[in-house]
Formats: C-alpha cells, sequence, structure tokens
C-alpha cells in the first residue's frame, strides 16, 4: 500500500535500504532495513505493521525493537516518518502531515501526466491542451 502510494505521486525510494548511523565514514555502523528510504528527501519510512498484534508476547518484542530503532533514528539525525496499520484509512493525509513535521515543508505535488483523449499523448494540461486543439481546427 505504501510502495503504491509512493508510485502513484512520483515519490522515489528505495525499499528496505541500509540505514546507517552518520559517523565518520569509517565508523559507520547499520542500525536498520527501514522499509522505505525516500533519496531525494533523505528521509526514512518505517511502517509499523505488527503494533497492534493480537500476539501479546509478540506485540511487545516488536514494539521494544520499534522504539530501539526511533532511538537510533533520532540519536543519529536520521529524519524518519512512522506509517502505523490505522493510518492506512487515510494514507494521503497521515503521509503529508507526518513529513511535514519530519522535514519542515510540504510534500511537494508533483504534476501527473494525463493522456489527452484527442491525440493520445501525455500532457501536463488536459483542459489548455485541448483548447489548444481547437484553437488548431479553427485554422
Amino acid at each position: 500500500m505504501i510502495a503504491d502510494y509512493l508510485t502513484r505521486n512520483s515519490i522515489a525510494y528505495s525499499y528496505e535500504a541500509t540505514a546507517m548511523t552518520n559517523d565518520w565514514f569509517i565508523f559507520k555502523s547499520k542500525i536498520s532495513r527501514p522499509d522505505f528510504f525516500l533519496p531525494q528527501f533523505k528521509l526514512v519510512i518505517e511502517y509499523w505493521g505488527l503494533v497492534d498484534s493480537p500476539d501479546a508476547q509478540l506485540r511487545e518484542e516488536y514494539i521494544r525493537s520499534m522504539k530501539w530503532k526511533m532511538a537510533q533514528y533520532r540519536k543519529n539525525n536520521i529524519r524518519f516518518v512512522s506509517i502505523y496499520p490505522s493510518n492506512h484509512s487515510n494514507l494521503d493525509y497521515y503521509f503529508r502531515r507526518k513529513f511535514r513535521e519530519a522535514m519542515g515543508f510540504e510534500l511537494p505535488i508533483l504534476p501527473v501526466n494525463r493522456t489527452c483523449p484527442t491525440c493520445h499523448i501525455q500532457v501536463l494540461d488536459v483542459p489548455l491542451h485541448i483548447k489548444w486543439h481547437s484553437s488548431v481546427a479553427q485554422t
């Protein structure tokens, strides 16, 4: 679901890339394999999918690991966004809000190409393009 969301919104990402500490290069060490990394923004997205697990022991261990990862990200100044199962109902709202909190600015809205119904080419502004068709047809 998150990968589909990122793809639909033309946001480049790496899946399960390795997060490293921000120490001197020779001392860098692996922190974790976050679910998603957005290289354009240097932002990690973690999906905490088992936080609501009905298995109490699994949930407890998972939350402990989750808190450890979050602490490592903070300690190493790695910006991250946490997505939970409850966020799925309105992923766009939650992701944009959390992105703004982590980055300090709004997620840019990238233009989406649409297909012109007349000439079948990809255009950014279909109504404007159709007006162009009309003006060309009149000449």
